[in-house]
């Protein structure tokens, strides 16, 4: 008896054993194909999000047309073709119960499916699947997103149905008309009737500013409730784009949408400005600035000496980004009288400081900056030309002026203005200078002047000088949300874009071969025997212009000689006029494709862009330039970003190609240029000083200047300690290196063989925060 036991147990163990082995087997089958469903999920709606339908061939599911990894087998570990289905409940113009499903694992074993319950028939491992209901059920349903789904349901094959599209909108042609436009990073924006960009949909809610989301007594506006009753849902998050800026919302429930932040959110970034008078930046609210520091730009006494030795009778030149100190008007109680405790004390790095969104900073103006709550604030109240004096260069110096008590003026400092002090009726979005005069860019959506009216800049029909100190608004010229410039003489030109998309320009600079600063031609214009007034806002129009039908324009940023503009489409253009011609707009695609690393299949889509010169335009600065410079969605900068001197050096195109870019801007007539990478870290090259004789011409003396800090790029000799701040004169320092040195030809033909000029792409700084150029 004792044998048989022995016997049956040994039997018994044996069958044990072999099951498990067989249910070991299996289960590593049931990974691989779960594993296989969660890929061919993932591949099917990432086809959704970037082709904005089914992956059909004839018909019928192809899981062909997926974006599966290299290899992948569509056989399933157990020896079966795995198929995709749509558990059709819909009709053509109803698809919302539709289910989307991947034949999965079957088996009529009982005992099987039961073991294997708690890994496929659970959703315990699978985040794009869901598993099947039950044992008895075999189909492996695919989890859509909300927007995936919305995608689905709109698109159809029946040309009359479908609301999906991948063509990128034309301007031009006013398409896509009622539909939504997909761009291959899955957001939805979608044009009406009309062709008119209204919204922008991907996990929150972006209106444009042409849409009326409520009414004046807080109501949910009709046509808004109309527009976008297929997409909204409780909770959605609405920006309400404003000016550039976004009003923040959240849709409660259908037809109750309440302000969930009273504060404005920002859209833009940190902003650094570089040009060929110097620059600044603002980080985290704060002016930086550098460069010479005859009109404070630096927000240091403009004194001639400084505590370190510089040459007799020159401003020192400052090549550190330096932090800019502002007056601080909070007060405190002291018993029963206010008092200005911060600004007593010298508390300038306290948190009741001025925060700034937008700056200015030159070495014929000083620096200037506007805050959060839209003042102005001025620093250069020591500068060489605050004496009212010939040399004047249009300094804005109605600041704050106060001589007595505790808010008594102290020196070098950031003083708010007298006018926009940031009360009703008188805050301010934006500001610049240009040939000593002044544009501020108000809330109200009107620019207002200040300074002398030199070349048409004022707007005001007249080029003679005037001097503009009552800050008059430019008369027939309103609903302005941006505004810029140009920087180059002879080609000098202001820019404005209006909340409905159109620009205006204006300015009365007529290079005609030469390279002085003193270009005014008259204000009258003729094309096609139509005259116009250059020294007044020109809206441009197919009547002046050498298209039938301008773009809607979105954003526009000033260069060299040309303003680069961006329509609704995202589709970039050069603008520019030259004298005796009509105003060009071109679109950027168009110009591209006989320049350096252009590719009709990578250079689609660009990202960024700006106008430079090519290498034979550099031998003539008195000719408008004919380059530019543009990075693809790849991230690869292209273009004519070369001089003679590196155009075919393999070292510099190597270190080119090697950086992801972003961002890119041309500084400089001699093609000295930034560019910003995917981790925001910055690179410079080219000619990155300007050089004026100083002599005993005041305004001169405050010229010569570096535009970028160059301490920060790390290419001066150890043994030299000068470059933190040195005298600037009509020859400053260059880079020491033989190898990197060249000959650059100032726009007024002065020959510098000592220019300071960087061979190749050089790291300046990085911030794990976006910033964007100015």
């Amino acid at each position: 008896m004792k044998i048989l036991l022995v016997f049956y147990f040994s039997i018994f163990s044996i069958n044990l054993f072999a099951d498990n082995y067989i249910d070991s087997i299996t289960l590593t089958k049931i990974k691989k194909l779960v594993q296989k469903e969660e890929e061919i999920a993932l591949a099917y709606k990432e086809y959704l999000l970037k082709n904005g339908k089914l992956p059909l061939t004839n018909g019928v599911i192809d899981i062909k047309l997926l974006d599966l990894p290299k290899g992948f087998d569509t056989i399933n570990p157990f020896g079966k073709q795995i198929t995709l289905n749509i558990d059709n409940n819909s009709t053509p113009t109803n698809k919302k119960d539709d289910k989307h499903r991947i034949d999965g694992f079957k088996s009529t074993d009982p005992i099987l499916k039961s073991n294997l319950y708690d890994y496929y028939y659970s959703n315990k491992y699978r985040i794009n699947t869901k598993s099947p209901l039950s044992i008895n059920n075999s189909d492996v349903e695919i989890i859509l997103s909300s927007k995936e789904k919305f995608i689905y349901e709109n698109s159809s094959n029946d040309s009359t149905l479908n609301k999906i599209t991948t063509t990128a909108p034309n301007n031009l042609a006013k398409t896509p008309k009622n539909k939504y436009y997909l761009d291959n990073k899955g957001v939805l924006h979608w044009y009406d009737s009309n062709g008119n960009y209204k919204f922008s949909y991907d996990k929150e809610l972006l209106l444009d500013e042409s849409v009326s989301l409520l009414n004046t007594d807080g109501t949910v506006n009709s046509t808004y409730k109309d527009l976008v009753k297929d997409i909204e849902f409780a909770g959605m998050t609405i920006l309400h784009k404003k000016d550039g800026v976004a009003q923040e919302y959240i849709n409660i429930n259908i037809g109750n949408i309440i302000k969930v932040n009273q504060q404005e959110r920002d859209i833009g970034k940190t902003v650094i400005l570089f040009n060929r008078r110097a620059g600044g930046m603002i980080v985290n609210g704060d002016i930086y600035a550098w460069g010479n520091n005859g009109n404070a730009i630096t927000g240091i006494d403009a004194k001639m000496a400084l505590s370190g030795k510089t040459s007799k009778g020159i401003y020192p030149l400052v090549t550190v980004p330096i932090l800019h100190k502002a007056k601080i008007y909070d007060t405190i109680k002291v018993g029963t009288t206010d008092k200005l405790k911060y600004y007593t004390e010298n508390y300038y790095s306290s948190p009741k400081r001025p925060k700034f969104i937008d700056l200015f900073a030159g070495v014929y103006t000083g620096t200037c900056g506007i805050t959060t709550k839209g003042e102005l604030y001025c620093g250069g109240t020591t500068g060489n030309q605050r004496d009212n004096s010939s040399t004047t260069q249009g300094d804005y110096t109605d600041v704050d002026k106060t001589s007595t008590g505790d808010g008594a003026r102290k020196g070098e400092l950031l003083y708010r203005s007298t006018y926009f002090d940031g009360k009703a009726g008188r805050k301010l979005k934006k500001h610049f200078a240009n040939n000593q005069i002044w544009h501020f860019l108000g809330e109200d959506g009107k620019i207002y002047i200040w300074g002398l009216n030199n070349a048409g800049f004022g707007a005001l029909g007249t080029p003679q000088n005037k001097s503009l100190t009552n800050y008059q608004a430019i008369p027939n010229l309103s609903n302005i949300i941006d505004m810029t410039y140009l920087t180059t003489f002879g080609f000098r030109r202001i820019g404005a874009l209006s909340s409905s998309g159109e620009v205006y320009i204006w300015g009365v600079e007529d290079n005609n071969g030469s390279t002085t600063d003193t270009i005014y031609g008259g204000c009258t214009k003729t094309w096609n025997s139509v005259s116009y007034d250059m020294c007044a806002p020109v809206k441009i129009t197919s009547n002046n212009s050498n298209l039938s039908t301008i773009p809607n324009f979105k954003y526009i940023r000033g260069g060299i000689d040309a303003f680069i503009a961006k329509d609704d489409a995202g589709v970039y253009y050069r603008i520019r006029q030259e004298k005796g011609k009509k105003i060009e707009v071109d679109d950027i695609r168009n110009l591209i494709p006989q320049k350096w690393g252009y590719s009709s299949t990578d250079d689609k889509e660009i990202i960024s862009a700006d106008i430079s010169r090519t290498v034979d335009d550099l031998t003539n600065l008195a000719k408008i330039s004919n380059g530019i410079v543009w990075i693809n969605s790849k991230n690869e900068l292209k273009g004519d970003i070369f001089i003679a001197a590196n155009q075919n050096d393999e070292y510099f195109l190597d270190s080119i190609k090697k950086i992801k870019w972003k961002q890119i801007k041309v500084i400089d007539e001699n093609n000295g240029m930034c560019g910003i990478d995917i981790n925001n870290q910055m690179y410079c090259w080219g000619n990155q000083s300007y050089y004026r004789v100083a002599g005993s011409n005041e305004r001169y003396k405050v010229a010569s200047t570096y535009f970028i800090p160059v301490f920060n790029t790390n290419l001066y000799d150890l043994s030299k300690d000068f470059m933190v701040a040195e005298a600037g004169d009509d020859y400053i320092t260059p880079i020491s290196l033989t190898e990197w040195q060249t000959t650059i030809v100032s726009q007024e033909g002065r020959v510098h063989p000592d220019a300071f000029f960087m061979k190749y792409p050089t790291y300046i700084g990085g911030f794990n925060y976006e910033f964007e150029f100015k």
